[in-house]
């Protein structure tokens, strides 16, 4: 069966590999979301949105939604609580008000510790928390995947589960990260939130784990 998934924030770095690896993919349609009236994505369906504003219309015919969006740490605290928090909020109201399947969130390891994060990510991380929690209580079916620190290396297919706060975590590429929202579409997990970073674990056998 055809899966029809929605990523939003495809225009960003992590949702470009999100769009990209979804279009190698056999049984996925893809729906790329951007505010950037300039992209496109062969293969794809793109619709222009801006997400502090309605953006339920792309939602509908969609099974699967994958929200990879996220402020710039240049962005301010504004853009944060815009795009980290009420966007991610209204993108589980809108999946549920659409009956969609499954919606995953890329959120970030620091949500488990907002109150432990380094000052500059401070309210960054409180507002990732705070829209991971309100996707928990919406009652849409969810993922929310927590990596650690990005890189824009190529993927290799290897993470590790991790929550605690620990010094010189080892990154994890923004591909696996992509490889590890659609892993868990294909693998029907649920209602579930993983933590990761870079590691040495197969990303099915860990999201298995």
């Amino acid at each position: 069966m055809t899966m029809k998934v929605l990523v939003i924030g495809a225009a960003g770095r992590t949702g470009q590999a999100v769009a990209d690896l979804l279009l190698k993919q056999p049984d996925f349609e893809v729906t790329a979301l951007v505010r950037r009236p300039d992209y496109t994505l062969p293969g794809a369906k793109v619709i222009v949105a801006d997400l502090t504003g309605d953006f339920s219309g792309a939602f509908q015919g969609i099974t699967h939604a994958i929200y990879a969006a996220g402020s710039a740490e240049s962005d301010g605290a504004a853009e944060e609580e815009q795009i980290d928090r009420d966007a991610v909020a209204r993108a589980a109201g809108y999946a549920l008000a659409c009956n969609v399947q499954k919606l995953v969130v890329i959120s970030s390891l620091t949500a488990y510790w907002p109150e432990r994060s380094p000052e500059i990510l401070r309210h960054y991380s409180e507002m990732k928390r705070e829209g991971d929690d309100c996707v928990i209580a919406s009652g849409v079916d969810y993922v929310i995947l927590r990596p650690g620190p990005l890189s824009d290396s190529p993927g290799v297919g290897m993470i590790a589960l991790a929550e605690d706060r620990l010094d010189n975590l080892p990154p994890v590429s923004r591909q696996d990260v992509a490889w590890a929202a659609i892993e868990t579409i294909k693998l029907g997990v649920s209602r579930k939130t993983i933590g990761f970073v870079g590691g040495t674990m197969a990303i099915e056998q860990a999201l298995r784990a």
